[in-house]
């Protein structure tokens, strides 16, 4: 039986090229035909895969940032300038996530090694790893010279005797004497 909360379930299998080109088509096509409308769908799958705060973030403010907007495009006037604004940011939405979910998405398909991809660590050469230098023995070294004895060490002194417990011995004693003389007398008697 083990303890613990088990083990962690793996990531997605990555995606072949084909698959993740298509998938990223299909978002930004979605993004661009509902004129931002549905611009949240892409920054909705990359907070799934990638699993982040700021992704789940960007998910929730671009999702009200485009409500707000069109329900104030569809019940403001058009000379109102909140409407100009609400349009402003509708059209922004579309280029702004787009360009994230691109940048994200292939830099997610880096890391995860997907094929066609080369990974982070075959794009960035590491340098050699730091190795210290090997001690060096001090200037007067000689190997052929024996070490010094070690300096005598003085003798622990004595410990002083433990003082005696004169008033148990001489009961210890007393009874002693006393069960000699008993068994004397048993003896004799018999």
């Amino acid at each position: 039986m083990t303890n613990g909360p088990g083990p962690v379930p793996p990531y997605p299998p990555a995606q072949s090229k084909a698959t993740a080109t298509a998938l990223r088509a299909v978002f930004l096509t979605i993004t661009a035909i509902s004129c931002g409308f549905l611009a949240c769908l892409p920054l909705l799958h990359l907070a799934v895969r990638r699993r982040r705060a700021v992704d789940w973030v960007l998910f929730w403010t671009a999702t009200a940032a485009s409500l707000a907007s069109f329900a104030t495009i569809g019940t403001l006037s058009e000379k109102n300038p909140w409407t100009d604004v609400a349009l402003l940011t509708v059209i922004a939405l579309v280029p702004l996530v787009g360009v994230h979910y691109l940048v994200a998405d292939l830099a997610l398909a880096r890391a995860e090694g997907a094929p066609g991809y080369p990974s982070y660590a075959t794009t960035v050469p590491y340098p050699p790893p730091h190795q210290p230098a090997p001690p060096q023995p001090p200037a007067d070294y000689n190997p052929y010279r024996t070490p010094p004895p070690p300096a005598p060490q003085a003798p622990a002194p004595p410990q002083p005797p433990a003082p005696p417990h004169q008033p148990r011995i001489n009961q210890v004693r007393a009874e002693l004497d006393e069960l000699s003389d008993l068994l004397r007398k048993q003896e004799g008697g018999q």
